[in-house]
């Protein structure tokens, strides 16, 4: 099960398990909707720490289905990603549906929880980030 911190009125912090269960997206729905009915988007820092994967493949559908139906009024993700997989697929999320969306490795937790903060003046859009550049952000780590 996540576990949900509120650390500004449209900021969340999600702690995921090991294993991202179907029930998880429909208690990160239940969370999110009214922060963005209230503040009109959401910040997002989740905690990836500890997750290995998904339940099942109806988890992982759960998953890309609450993405898809959310990515609009989500403004950052800032994950804290210790694994390698986990980064290759921010990355992959950057290009693909959600352009601010960062990984962070778990020594820089307060950079993470700065970034999600700070006020943006806009946010960029897929088109305007190279694919080069977010698969080279990936690659510098090693």
């Amino acid at each position: 099960m996540i576990k949900p911190t509120l650390l500004a009125p449209n900021i969340l912090k999600i702690v995921a398990p090991k294993r991202l269960s179907t029930d998880d997206f429909e208690e990160m729905r239940l969370l999110v909707e009214p922060i963005v009915k209230e503040y009109g988007s959401v910040r997002l820092l989740i905690d990836a720490s500890a997750l290995e994967g998904w339940d099942n493949i109806a988890a992982f559908e759960k998953h890309a289905g609450f993405v898809k139906s959310h990515q609009q009024k989500v403004e950052r993700v800032a994950v804290i990603a210790p694994h390698e997989w986990q980064h290759w697929l921010v990355a992959s999320v950057r290009v693909f549906v959600h352009p601010h969306v960062r990984a962070f490795e778990p020594s820089q937790v307060d950079a993470a929880v700065r970034w999600i903060e700070e006020k943006a003046d806009t946010v960029p859009t897929a088109a305007s980030q190279p694919v080069e550049r977010l698969v080279a952000d990936v690659a510098d780590r090693h």
